[in-house]
């Protein structure tokens, strides 16, 4: 255990400047900063509709985080985790390492995870400040009427659970290819193919429609934490998790 801990330690000092890491810091300040700004420029439109707040910010928000945000997150934490080895083709070298070889591929798995869960965590916070800050600044809205943003949180989680199944192919597919084109490329086709086709009656098993459904059970209420795409996303993670160290196994003995 505290050679993996060293090791995601290691992950975290070589990731300082990457894209991924400054980007899950100012991105959900961003994200949080346009819906404080909607809110507050258009208090009275919103004050005139008289309904939840908490649910008209969080449905704003959505919309776009859902279809596009964080999936393009994953893919970019997936490259640019495994891109610090391919650009000093250091995966020999880091296999050499007196570690055991799964404890090493772990802790770059776990530290994009982190990064992808610290980003959900972050943005939800943000939106919860948003919305106290709108309370006192904007009380005509009516943030301090209702108590409903634990129905936002719970869907942040559900969204987190949703896009880990992209971010597992795209780790993959970052891993096996050295370039940012194909990877990325592939991943932003299959993020517009997910998000036209989730409506298909069988969508739920296509993980790049994960995101989509679950914004859609948003707008529906529908709190169940593991309906069938998320699991499907949860089933797709562990198996390519197992495929990924397999092919770096199969990568460092040749």
């Amino acid at each position: 255990m505290n050679k993996f801990w060293l090791a995601l330690r290691s992950e975290f000092l070589k990731s300082r400047r990457t894209l991924a890491l400054a980007t899950a810091a100012w991105l959900p300040a961003l994200i949080a900063g346009l819906a404080f700004a909607l809110f507050y420029f258009r208090s009275e439109d919103f004050a005139k509709m008289g309904a939840d707040p908490w649910q008209m910010m969080a449905a704003n928000v959505f919309g776009l985080y859902a279809v596009l945000i964080l999936p393009m997150y994953a893919m970019v934490v997936a490259f640019s985790t495994n891109q610090v080895e391919h650009a000093s083709n250091a995966w020999k070298n880091l296999f050499t390492l007196p570690y055991p070889r799964l404890t090493i591929y772990l802790s770059k798995w776990a530290f994009a995870f982190l990064l992808i869960l610290a980003f959900s965590l972050l943005l939800c916070g943000w939106l919860y400040l948003v919305g106290n800050v709108l309370a006192v600044l904007k009380p005509e809205i009516g943030f301090q009427d209702f108590n409903s943003f634990g129905m936002t949180a719970r869907f942040f989680i559900k969204f987190f659970l949703a896009v880990l199944g992209v971010f597992s192919i795209q780790f993959l597919l970052s891993f096996y290819w050295r370039d940012f084109i194909r990877p990325v490329g592939a991943g932003l086709a299959l993020t517009i193919a997910g998000a036209i086709g989730a409506g298909w009656e069988y969508a739920w098993l296509f993980p790049y429609s994960a995101t989509v459904r679950v914004s859609e059970q948003f707008r529906k209420e529908q709190l169940s934490f593991f309906p069938p795409e998320i699991l499907v996303s949860l089933l797709a993670s562990g198996v390519l998790f197992l495929v990924g160290y397999l092919l770096a196994l199969r990568r460092i003995r040749r």
